[in-house]
């Protein structure tokens, strides 16, 4: 039997839906919206009764289909962390390459921020691909902080990307307020969620 010949419908049906997955865990992880975060659920929900079809039906015909039938179940368990790194570094390249949009948004809205309060600004028309949401604060103890909200899904889950003017402040809790988990993007910039 050629090797050609060992990949049916089947297999070819298992490709197509760990890469449908790959992509939309990737285009999710990249930036989140309700719509990225629906579609990578319902493929993942497919992609785990798959994986059992395709481990058993790699089983029952072993003669025949030797390692090649676990090539379909390993893809599609392989399709999950690629989606993720995959994602992870587009979103890091997009941040890298956007950064000196977002600085001069935050030299833009830092001019807006009312001492004591945290105060919503609208988004310029030229920006509403950075954020949909900013809120610009100047809080005692804490300086200057401008969060971009950038992301969303549900239930209620948002992305900040955050500048702040004083970075060691964010370790303390009162500065960070509700954005728990976060990680460094650059000097003065920070990415949370809640």
């Amino acid at each position: 039997m050629s090797a050609t010949r060992r990949f049916g419908v089947a297999d070819l049906v298992a490709f197509a839906l760990a890469a449908a997955t790959a992509c939309s865990i990737a285009a999710f992880a990249m930036h989140p919206s309700a719509v990225r975060q629906f579609v990578s659920m319902g493929l993942f929900l497919l992609l785990l009764p798959g994986a059992l079809f395709w481990l058993a039906r790699a089983v029952r015909h072993w003669s025949r289909l030797r390692m090649w039938g676990l090539l379909a179940p390993a893809l599609l368990v392989a399709a999950i962390p690629l989606g993720l790194e995959v994602g992870q570094g587009l979103r890091s390249w997009r941040f890298e390459r956007d950064l000196p949009r977002y600085q001069a948004l935050a030299n833009w809205a830092l001019r807006r921020a009312v001492a004591g309060e945290s105060v919503r600004v609208p988004v310029p028309p030229e920006a509403g691909d950075l954020a949909h949401v900013i809120w610009v604060g100047d809080r005692p103890g804490c300086g200057k902080i401008v969060d971009f909200y950038w992301g969303l899904g549900f239930p209620v889950k948002h992305t900040v990307r955050r500048y702040v003017e004083i970075p060691a402040m964010i370790e303390d809790d009162a500065c960070r307020g509700d954005w728990a988990r976060g990680i460094r993007r650059a000097e003065h910039w920070f990415e949370a969620s809640d």
